[in-house]
């Protein structure tokens, strides 16, 4: 049985600065749960936005561990550029997820169209 959290602030017994994060799965069969944390970023450092999200939610998971009664926890970071680029380790998150490399390709059109609209609402701007 899986059961998937979607923005909630967990309670803890110490006091965590980062304690929301994007998505938590929890798979009850094998007694794991998933940190999911999305971020869009510009085109210069997506392998250190990654490591910056993993270690931001590491003491969470360590709670999460403890608290749910799981044997391991797991951060990964879906981290893309507003261009649509992918840092190379986007692959290994995704078969963390039990995601294939279909989405790959939906996740980056969706940014990009995201991002389109963005800078086109922004240009027909009238002040």
């Amino acid at each position: 049985m899986t059961v998937l959290v979607i923005k909630v602030r967990y309670l803890q017994v110490r006091y965590i600065t980062a304690n929301r994060p994007d998505i938590v799965l929890v798979d009850r069969s094998v007694r794991r749960a998933i940190i999911v944390d999305i971020t869009i970023q510009h085109d210069d450092n997506l392998v250190k936005a990654e490591k910056e999200k993993v270690s931001k939610y590491l003491c969470l998971a360590h709670e999460i561990t403890a608290m749910w009664n799981v044997e391991s926890t797991v951060v990964v970071p879906i981290v893309v550029s507003v261009n649509g680029l992918l840092a190379k380790s986007f692959d290994q998150h995704l078969k963390k997820l039990s995601l294939g490399c279909w989405i790959k390709g939906r996740i980056q059109k969706a940014v990009v169209l995201e991002t389109a609209r963005i800078v086109r609402r922004f240009l027909t701007l009238e002040l």
